[in-house]
């Protein structure tokens, strides 16, 4: 009925997915440098200040020093990275979808050197069957004006739970922090509050920006995520009752957008944590597609068909 499954494993789409991963990688990477440090001073204070008090003003100005180039440098770069990431997802969803390039909302295509330059390297059989199958094989089943929206509504829905998941995690973790440091250092070493202040609290301040900020954020898309869907909900109540294909196609196309704007937007989440939820999500997933499809094929008549 339509060639998403097919579409999406040439060479050529792989290609788009090995470089869109390749600049979200880039961005997580700076994260995660970020992230690093910012657990470190703390720690250092902690643990080295009692024994070399000399080192708590130097411990201190570094923390302020990570946080504004946070703040000036690796923000800036990151958000350059995801938009590049999420331009290169969207040739390969408008591609595979049939859906024409809107020029005023994403601007110019992302250029082939660039994609030549991070996928040179002939791609793995381990990463070549990480990127099959990026959309489940039954959307091929319906017309294309269904399968697109289905693979679109995946889209929105998919990491939801795993982005309220990282919040609340990252959450817990940063008031642990700060607990544990603040009981060891001022209750059990019974230092000063200028000390304090000094060694662990001016130190912690990267990282309780990074974790209030995030938290935040991930809650914000979450929200907008859940707004999303129930637009793409509709859409779907509306095209299983009259599908009609040019309107279908022009309600996807406004979709995208939405889908590309939440993608430049989005906050980051690590890898390892869509790999922790991999099996419960990749399930639900699929549920929902084979659930949306077999309500396709009941639907559909042949006086009703899109053609």
């Amino acid at each position: 009925m339509n060639d998403i499954p097919g579409d999406q494993n040439r060479d050529d789409r792989l290609d788009l997915l090995r470089a869109q991963r390749t600049y979200y990688g880039r961005a997580k990477h700076l994260q995660t440098a970020f992230l690093i440090l910012a657990l470190v001073l703390p720690w250092v204070g902690v643990f080295w200040s009692v024994e070399y008090p000399e080192i708590r003003p130097k411990v201190a100005l570094a923390s302020i020093v990570l946080l504004l180039l946070e703040i000036g440098l690796a923000t800036g770069l990151q958000r350059d990275w995801v938009k590049t990431a999420a331009r290169i997802q969207e040739q390969f969803d408008t591609e595979i979808f049939q859906l024409p390039w809107n020029q005023l909302v994403v601007g110019s295509k992302v250029a082939p050197e660039i994609i030549r330059s991070v996928t040179r390297k002939p791609i793995t059989a381990k990463k070549r069957k990480d990127l099959e199958d990026w959309y489940e094989h039954c959307v091929g089943s319906v017309p294309l004006p269904f399968g697109r929206l289905v693979c679109q509504r995946t889209n929105v829905a998919y990491d939801m739970e795993v982005r309220k998941t990282f919040a609340w995690g990252l959450l817990i973790t940063a008031i642990g922090m700060v607990v544990f440091l603040i009981y060891h250092h001022g209750f059990q070493e019974g230092i000063s509050f200028a000390d304090l202040l000094l060694t662990v609290l001016v130190p912690y301040m990267p990282f309780a920006a990074f974790v209030l900020r995030e938290y935040r954020r991930q809650y914000d898309t979450v929200e907008s995520l859940t707004t999303l869907k129930s637009e793409v909900d509709k859409l779907w109540a509306k095209a299983v009752k009259i599908p009609d294909a040019a309107e279908l196609r022009q309600d996807s196309r406004n979709l995208q957008d939405a889908i590309y704007r939440n993608r430049t937007s989005n906050p980051l989440v690590y890898d390892w944590v869509y790999w922790l939820m991999r099996k419960l999500n990749e399930d639900s997933a699929r549920h929902a597609v084979e659930t949306l499809v077999a309500e396709v094929k009941r639907s559909l008549t042949p006086a009703k068909e899109v053609q």
